[in-house]
């Protein structure tokens, strides 16, 4: 699948990329037991955005208390309530009545199933689920994405500038966020003027 982004959007627009591929595929099959996770600035509350639209599905952003969900529901939440018996209820009540449940998380929530840090009747629910990752941005991607960063803050610079941005930072969605935020630093600072040797300079005294 080949990546791409359209520049002329909100920051809401999905980047289509190899990385998110099998995340997409698993929401278009519509999946009735899903969590997607991955690491920060991924895109996916985007994307629980956009197909929650697309389907109709519940969006919400914490587990309620009362358990009224009759319909397909998204949870978006990087922090999974590991020790909270209404997040056990709260999973129960999809799994007992046959409704689809997707949730959107960190790696985090992931990587801590395998260490007894869950309740056991909430980790017993949560390995019922079908795991799809987000990877971290090849280097196509990582320019991409420092390109969307710049645009949305209606800043322009030669692409020689991001690539050199991009050999002092980790590949990383966050560190593509932070080299948008790195470049608009040093124009500010600079009088609207950067070049190889500044960008050079700046992180070298990191």
């Amino acid at each position: 699948m080949q990546t791409f982004l359209n520049l002329d959007s909100s920051d809401e627009e999905i980047i289509l990329s190899l990385e998110n591929d099998s995340v997409i595929q698993s929401l278009k099959k519509r999946v009735k037991y899903l969590i997607i996770y991955g690491p920060r600035k991924s895109g996916k509350t985007s994307i629980a955005n956009n197909f929650s639209k697309v389907f109709e599905t519940n969006l919400i952003n914490k587990v309620p208390k009362d358990l009224y969900i009759k319909k397909e529901t998204y949870l978006d939440l990087n922090n999974l309530p590991a020790n909270d018996e209404n997040f056990f209820h709260f999973l129960q009540h999809f799994i007992s009545n046959n409704i689809p449940l997707t949730i959107f998380t960190s790696d985090s929530s992931i990587e801590n199933l395998s260490d007894k840090i869950y309740l056991p009747d909430i980790e017993s629910r949560l390995r019922q689920f079908n795991l799809c990752n987000i990877q971290n941005p090849n280097k196509d991607l990582l320019l991409k994405l420092i390109k969307k960063y710049l645009f949305l803050k209606s800043i322009t610079v030669p692409e020689q500038i991001i690539i050199e941005v991009m050999n002092h930072i980790e590949r990383t969605y966050l560190a593509a966020f932070e080299a948008a935020k790195t470049i608009n630093h040093l124009l500010y600072e600079n009088n609207h003027n950067i070049n190889l040797s500044l960008i050079r300079k700046y992180y070298e005294q990191l």
